[in-house]
């Protein structure tokens, strides 16, 4: 059989998977932080017909003569080239400019890793080596995310290591001291709202009084006896409903009454145990050891207002032309609505002052942060609550907290390698470490943070936030590349069918 014929199939055979890689490099194009790659052959073994001869006094030396066998792959390189920079304006995407990858791992032991989870929360640290705890990939994909705890994270989840700030947890005082305060706030709220209800309820019947006794004025002043009769009806009993509501007789003791008054007393009275403000004084008392005044001490006098009784309309006398309108009941249901209309504003600004209290208490269950970095290595988690937080080229992640102060959550570290085309592709934009990429671990005792560097320190790149990287892929080159492999595909099928119709003359000779 023909030599050319097996030559020819292993360039076929070549040019197919540089064509794979090819097709792979175009699938993607559009990937983020995609290092393109390229293919390289090698000639294989030749078989020789001739060795080489030195020269002679007579002639002079000739070379050998071999025939090469065909050829094979030397090499599928990955190239690292920087690729252009797309601008998103989305916070989390960070491009690199320069060297270096992004460190992202699973927990593989989760004792060693002190991160939140469930009802428990953690300090965020990486204790002793990284890559002891947590199972390490690198990427230039920067496309990040915050997870439902505030973790940065890839979009598969994978947490981004660097240095983590300063977390501070909450002492058991301060968890028991913040439950007491809820719990007063728990039983207020209830309270709270039944004194709301019985203020609006109590509005509405003094409301209908009011219209009660300017309709029967009316009627006493231009109708009939028969008309001011009526209306006077109409306003005894919109007056003992809210005589009935006010006072709920029947009720000798306000604990447990149903009417405003008893509701009332029941959020407001401090002389008695198990009253609304009362239990939120001595409370907040506990919680700040602050005069009680700064929050809820102006109930007392609102409360006042409406439980003297001095407001209230006159008693009602009939008489024998019907009824006798006293003057100053019109105006003091008046100034009754005025003072409860006054009194739901009243409410409503200690309402205020509770939730303030109510946000310390949240608060002091919540972790604390600093301004500075701990030193650490672990994972960057910004605070749901945060109103806002940022990036900057040095990987400083900070955030401005619910109460308007600038902390840090951590920075972003780097990871360099001597040899970036050593490293191994595992897929999902991820490179492993290989026997001839070099290691992060210097010393061979475990990565530890100071060696992840800090963007823009030590040969690693900065970080520009608000742009991803794009694949380095350039299409004409993949094209021209193509056009390439295509040829050299067809060049050796031709090999191979020249070969065959030589063997076919062959084969004719014995006719």
């Amino acid at each position: 059989m023909l030599r050319s014929m097996y030559s020819g199939i292993s360039g076929m055979k070549n040019f197919q998977m540089k064509l794979d890689v090819i097709g792979n490099n175009i699938a993607n194009v559009n990937t983020y932080g995609f290092k393109k790659s390229r293919t390289t052959f090698k000639d294989l073994i030749s078989q020789q017909i001739s060795g080489a001869g030195a020269a002679n006094q007579n002639r002079g030396g000739t070379n050998a003569q071999q025939i090469g066998l065909g050829s094979q792959s030397s090499s599928i390189d990955v190239i690292h080239t920087t690729g252009a920079t797309q601008t998103t304006a989305r916070t989390l995407d960070l491009a690199l400019a320069g060297d270096g990858f992004f460190p992202v791992a699973t927990i593989s032991d989760l004792a060693r890793v002190g991160v939140d989870r469930g009802n428990q929360m953690g300090s965020n640290v990486i204790t002793g080596a990284i890559d002891r705890a947590m199972d390490i990939s690198y990427t230039r994909a920067g496309n990040l995310y915050l997870d439902d705890r505030g973790y940065l994270v890839t979009a598969e989840g994978m947490y981004l290591v660097g240095e983590t700030g300063e977390k501070s947890l909450p002492t058991n005082p301060e968890i028991n001291k913040a439950n007491a305060a809820l719990a007063a706030i728990n039983i207020f709220q209830g309270s709270y709202k039944n004194t709301l209800d019985a203020v609006k309820v109590l509005e509405n019947k003094t409301n209908t009084l009011l219209t009660a006794y300017t309709e029967y004025n009316d009627a006493v002043s231009t109708g009939t006896a028969a008309t001011a009769s009526a209306a006077y009806g109409a306003l005894q009993s919109a007056y003992n409903d809210f005589n009935d509501y006010v006072s709920d007789p029947g009720v000798n003791s306000y604990a447990g009454g149903n009417g405003f008054n008893d509701i009332v007393k029941q959020f407001n009275d401090t002389n008695a145990d198990g009253e609304a403000v009362k239990e939120l004084n001595d409370s907040i008392t506990t919680f700040n050891g602050a005069p009680v005044s700064e929050i809820v001490s102006p109930i007392s006098t609102i409360v006042s207002k409406l439980t003297s009784g001095t407001d209230y309309p006159a008693t009602l006398n009939p008489t024998a032309s019907g009824a006798v309108v006293p003057n100053n009941d019109v105006d003091s249901i008046k100034s009754l609505i005025d003072k409860v209309t006054n009194f739901k504003v009243d409410l409503d600004q200690v309402a205020q002052s509770v939730v303030t209290l109510e946000n310390a208490a949240e608060n002091l269950l919540l972790p604390k942060w600093s301004d500075s970095l701990s030193g650490e290595a672990g994972l960057i988690q910004i605070p749901l609550n945060a109103k806002s937080f940022s990036i900057g080229p040095d990987g400083t992640v900070t955030f401005v907290n619910n109460s308007g102060q600038l902390n840090v959550a951590g920075q972003i570290r780097l990871a360099n390698f001597a040899n970036a085309g050593g490293l191994e592709k595992v897929g999902g934009n991820l490179f492993r470490e290989s026997a001839n990429s070099g290691t992060v671990d210097k010393n061979g005792n475990g990565i530890t943070l100071n060696e992840l560097f800090a963007p823009g320190t030590d040969g690693a790149a900065s970080i520009v936030a608000g742009a991803l990287e794009m694949s380095n892929v350039d299409l004409s080159e993949e094209f021209t590349e193509m056009i390439v492999a295509q040829r050299g595909f067809q060049s050796n099928t031709k090999i191979i069918t020249t070969s065959d119709e030589i063997l076919q003359e062959l084969m004719g000779l014995k006719r």
